[in-house]
């Protein structure tokens, strides 16, 4: 096991803060430890090439040192030894058929990928703050990896782990957007609704965090199967018969979307609820 420094680099793929299932290699299912799927925090990181390999820059020598004494006997010589490190001028595709010479960020450099089961800790790049901000790393941009490399051995799959212990934000780059989709154009919300959805949240209060108080207020959907109450007169605004006019009133507000006051009910929602989340007005 070796601790390196790695020279400054662009992050070409991955994630900092979204995690995958790992899959295995041979059953192509997910890894399940005590029944749970393993996650791993993986990204790519397109370091400059400055020799003719891999193995002759000081960090690939570092690395090549590892996966020798984990699997002497020069079995780390074989092909299919796994070194996680891409010449990224190769035309070779990979199994998903993508050469590495088309990926943006690629030619030029060798591309080692690093992951391990937990977010890695990020800080600016002269390591003295910590980056708590969200997406404060994407991929485009050039960070610097303090990394480990060990041995997998033993393993039906001989190879090394490159692990992040730390990374720094050493600048900005051009963006890279990872699969990239145009969510306005899929088609979302143009199927039918099945029975018994409700655009409204259903039974308790549903707390929005700070992020998904921004969204805009959902519209309950009519329920099909029973008939609309009648409409209460101090949630209209009409004076009641026999009723104190001091009565409050009750009034949704825009934020409500036109939905009534009778479906945030039958939804579960009470008054504190709603004027909490700005949907109801009394008074």
């Amino acid at each position: 096991m070796t601790d390196i420094l790695f020279p400054v680099g662009r992050m070409v793929g991955g994630s900092m803060y979204k995690s995958r299932p790992r899959i295995d290699d041979r059953t192509k299912k997910p890894v399940l430890k005590d029944g749970q799927p393993v996650v791993s925090y993986s990204f790519g990181v397109a370091i400059p090439k400055t020799a003719p390999t891999w193995q002759q820059e000081v960090w690939g020598a570092q690395i090549k040192a590892v996966g020798d004494a984990a699997y002497p006997g020069g079995m780390s010589n074989t092909p299919t030894f796994a070194w996680k490190v891409i010449d990224g001028d190769s035309a070779i595709p990979n199994k998903r058929n993508h050469k590495p010479c088309d990926q943006e960020g690629y030619t030029g450099h060798w591309v080692l990928w690093f992951s391990q089961g937990w977010p890695v800790e990020l800080v600016n790049a002269n390591g003295t703050q910590e980056l708590t901000d969200p997406d404060a790393v994407l991929p485009g941009y050039y960070i610097q990896v303090f990394g480990e490399v060990k041995g997998n051995a033993p393993s039906p799959t001989p190879g090394v782990y490159l692990n992040p212990i730390a990374v720094a934000l050493a600048g900005y780059g051009q963006r890279i957007v990872v699969n990239d989709v145009d969510t306005t154009a899929v088609g979302f919300g143009t199927g039918a609704a099945p029975a018994g959805m409700s655009a409204v949240p259903v039974g308790a209060m549903q707390v929005p965090s700070s992020a998904a108080g921004a969204a805009t207020a959902p519209s309950p959907a009519p329920a099909a199967t029973h008939a609309a109450p009648a409409p209460n007169p101090a949630i209209l605004n009409v004076p009641q018969a026999g009723v104190p006019p001091s009565l409050p009133r009750k009034t949704m507000t825009a934020a409500a979307k036109g939905a009534t006051y009778e479906a945030f009910v039958a939804n579960g929602w009470k008054d504190e609820d709603m004027v909490a989340q700005g949907y109801l007005v009394i008074g």
